[in-house]
C-alpha cells in the first residue's frame, strides 16, 4: 500500500471516528435529557428502596394499611414521611398503629433486653446506640427507651435528664410520658424521685412537673406543688398537659373524703381518648379513686392497665398490681386475685435476678 493510499485510509478512519463520537455525544445528551425528565415527572414509577414502614388505621379504624416510605421526622404528635417520588405526607400519631425503621444492632439489643427486663444491659446497649445514630428523630426514639431503662433501675435523675434532652429538641414530644413522676406516694423514698422545693422554680418545665409530683404529698409543700401544677396547666399542651392534669387528680386522692363518683367517672371518660402509653399513670390514679369510692370491679379494670398493657417503673407497676388484687378480692373474684398474685410473685423474682 502506497503512502497516499495509507493517508487516505487513515483520513477515512479518522473521519469515521469523529462522526461516531459526534453521534455518541448526541445519544448521551438524549439519554440524559430523558433521565432528567424521568426524575422530574416519573420518579413515582420507580420502586422505593427503604426499610421504613408505617402501619396506620384506615378510615373507620377497623382495618390497617402499611405505607412503605422514608421517615423524615417524628416530631410532636406527627410523623412526616416521604413516599415514592417527592410526595411528603404528615400523619397524626393517633392514626399510627406501629412504626418500623432501620435500627442498629445495639438498638435492637437494647429493645430486646428491655423486653426481658434486663435493665442494666439494656441501658449499656442503648447508650452505645445513641452515639452512632445520625438521624435526629431516631436519636429521640433511642433516648426515650434509655429513659425507660434509667427509670426501671431507679436512676431517676438520669431518666429526668434524658427526657429533658428530648424535650429540648422536640418541645411537644409524646416521650414526655417517660418522666419519672410520682404516681404513688405510698412507695418507699428510694422507689420514687426526690426533688427539692427549689426545683418547682426550675426553668425546665419537665423538671417543675417532676418536682410537683414528688412534693405534692408533703403537707409543707402541697400548696407550692399545686401552684406549680396550675401554672404549668395554663400553657401545657398534648401529652404534657395530660400528665399535669393527672397529677392534679392525685391531689384529690390525698383527700379521699372529698372524692365524688361523678368526678371519677369524668376522669374515666377523658382517658379513653389518650394513647395507650399516656393512659398508664392516669388509669392508676382512677383505679385508686374507684377503690376509695368502693367501685371495686371498675377499679380492678383501671388498675390492671399498667401491669398488663403499659408498665412504668417496677415499684409503681407492682403497686398497681397489688391494688388490682385487692380490688378483685373486695369484689369477690378470689380466683382471679390469686392468679394475679402468682404472676406478681413471678415478676418480683425476675426483677430480683436483674
Amino acid at each position: 500500500m502506497s503512502a497516499d493510499q495509507s493517508m487516505k485510509r487513515a483520513g477515512l478512519t479518522t473521519a469515521f471516528i469523529c462522526r461516531w463520537l459526534h453521534h455518541l455525544s448526541i445519544c448521551i445528551l438524549l439519554v440524559m435529557s430523558h433521565y432528567d425528565s424521568l426524575s422530574a415527572d416519573e420518579t413515582s414509577r420507580l420502586p422505593l428502596v427503604t426499610d421504613d414502614r408505617v402501619v396506620v388505621r384506615s378510615e373507620g379504624g377497623y382495618r390497617t394499611k402499611t405505607i412503605s416510605c422514608v421517615i423524615e421526622d417524628i416530631i410532636g404528635q406527627t410523623i412526616i414521611v416521604r413516599r415514592s417520588g417527592s410526595t411528603v405526607n404528615v400523619i397524626r400519631l393517633q392514626e399510627v398503629v406501629s412504626v418500623q425503621f432501620r435500627k442498629s444492632e445495639e438498638f435492637n439489643e437494647g429493645l430486646k433486653k428491655l423486653r426481658s427486663r434486663d435493665w442494666k444491659t439494656a441501658l449499656t446497649s442503648l447508650q452505645t446506640a445513641v452515639t452512632t445514630e445520625n438521624r435526629n428523630w431516631a436519636r429521640r426514639e433511642i433516648n426515650a427507651h434509655l429513659a425507660q431503662a434509667y427509670r426501671a433501675l431507679g436512676e431517676f435523675e438520669g431518666c429526668l435528664a434524658t427526657v429533658e434532652k428530648i424535650v429540648q429538641d422536640d418541645p411537644d414530644t409524646r416521650h414526655v410520658v417517660e418522666l419519672p413522676l410520682v404516681w404513688d406516694e405510698r412507695l418507699p423514698v428510694e422507689s420514687r424521685i426526690q426533688l427539692a422545693a427549689a426545683d418547682l422554680k426550675s426553668p425546665s418545665e419537665v423538671r417543675r412537673l417532676a418536682a410537683a409530683s414528688a412534693l405534692l404529698q408533703e403537707s409543707s409543700q402541697e400548696a407550692a406543688a399545686v401552684a406549680a401544677l396550675k401554672e404549668l396547666e395554663k400553657s401545657a399542651t398534648g401529652v404534657f398537659l395530660e400528665l399535669v392534669r393527672a397529677q392534679l387528680w392525685r391531689l384529690r386522692l390525698l383527700h379521699p373524703e372529698q372524692l365524688r363518683e361523678a368526678e371519677v367517672e369524668s376522669w374515666s371518660q377523658h382517658v379513653r381518648e389518650l394513647d395507650r402509653r399516656t393512659r398508664s399513670g392516669p388509669e392508676f390514679i382512677i383505679g385508686r379513686a374507684l377503690l376509695a369510692t368502693h367501685d371495686y370491679d371498675n377499679a380492678a379494670t383501671s388498675l390492671l392497665w399498667m401491669p398488663l398493657l403499659e408498665p412504668l417503673d417496677p415499684p409503681t407497676t407492682n403497686a398497681s398490681l397489688e391494688d388490682a388484687i385487692t380490688a378483685l378480692e373486695l369484689s369477690g373474684r378470689d380466683s382471679e386475685a390469686e392468679r394475679l398474685r402468682q404472676e406478681y410473685r413471678l415478676g418480683e423474682s425476675m426483677d430480683e435476678r436483674n
